[in-house]
């Protein structure tokens, strides 16, 4: 399961030199590219100086972590609320509507060694995001509803997600564990808008446009969305107390009404100074649509998130 403005110039560069990348596509390009740079930092660092001739990880060998912090993403949103009687552009909710486009939220999660080569992983964060707009330069549709240029919008997005991941040890020993993985993504997502001036609701598909009868509106979708994943991780102990871990999972299903994509790469390095104590810190990226034709949503959602994580483990 987000963009960087500082990135705006690297992909627009992107997308000079290969006209058919869109802008969009060149920052999610940037964000992976980020992300495999990461990874082979962290691999070149779990190279032949260390690991061999001090033992391997020992939090390898622990049954049960625990870990919490603070997670910072940047993030992007695009909406589409279908109305009833016509389908308005997909909005992008920063731009657009001011929403918020980077925040810092509590992160954390909990594993389980079931066994030596068998274990559980939950992971789960909440990003609620407020924004505001006055004056507006263009007319904005939102579902039957269309305020017309000069008005006011409020906006509300709230995404609450949460992880259950199963893993198979392919390989396992001392310094090193691969694993094969597959499980859940859950995520509860809402949104809202305020719509303030002059604002008309569409009665005829045929005919888009409307003269202004109120003077404001609220549209809101919300949605819950069961997403599986499968992937793979890897962790390297470099020394005893220092490891390298990379974990890559992705899907994309329908299931009932809701067609669904998830990407997830998390790049960390961990440090357990303390055999029940220690510290982690990484980076997150995560891209995700989810669009329904049910009673719950009438529209789609597409959002993305990139940003580094830091956090407290504890290990028992």
């Amino acid at each position: 399961m987000t963009m960087l403005i500082a990135r705006g110039g690297i992909a627009t560069t992107v997308c000079g030199r290969f006209p058919g990348i869109s802008v969009e596509m060149g920052m999610q390009m940037m964000n992976i590219r980020l992300a495999v740079l990461l990874v082979s930092f962290l691999l070149l660092c779990a190279g032949p100086a260390g690991a061999a001739d001090q033992g391997g990880f020992r939090p390898l060998d622990q049954k049960f972590q625990v870990y919490i912090g603070g997670f910072f993403p940047r993030v992007s949103t695009d909406i589409t609320i279908n109305g009833e009687n016509v389908s308005p552009p997909q909005i992008d909710f920063e731009n657009v509507f001011g929403l918020e486009d980077s925040k810092t939220v509590l992160w954390g999660g909990a594993r389980w060694r079931i066994s030596r080569r068998n274990n559980l992983e939950f992971e789960f964060f909440k990003l609620n995001r407020n924004g505001s707009k006055t004056a507006v330069a263009e007319n904005i549709e939102v579902g039957d509803t269309i305020l017309s240029a000069g008005g006011d919008v409020e906006s509300v997005f709230d995404i609450s997600l949460g992880r259950l991941t199963y893993g198979f040890a392919l390989v396992r020993n001392d310094r090193m564990e691969v694993q094969l993985k597959g499980g859940l993504h859950i995520m509860d997502l809402s949104t809202s808008v305020t719509l303030s001036g002059q604002v008309c609701e569409v009665t005829d598909p045929n005919n888009p446009t409307c003269t202004p009868v109120l003077s404001s509106n609220v549209e809101s979708e919300s949605v819950t969305a069961p997403l599986p994943h499968l992937g793979g991780s890897f962790i390297y102990g470099i020394t005893p107390s220092v490891a390298a871990r990379l974990q890559i999972i992705g899907f994309a299903l329908e299931v009932d009404n809701i067609d669904g994509s998830l990407v997830e790469i998390d790049a960390d390095f961990i440090w357990q100074p303390w055999d029940h104590w220690g510290f982690g810190a990484g980076l997150r990226y995560f891209d995700a649509s989810v669009e329904s034709r049910g009673s719950e949503l009438n529209g789609k959602f597409e959002f993305d998130y990139f940003g580094p994580t830091i956090y407290v483990l504890g290990s028992f």
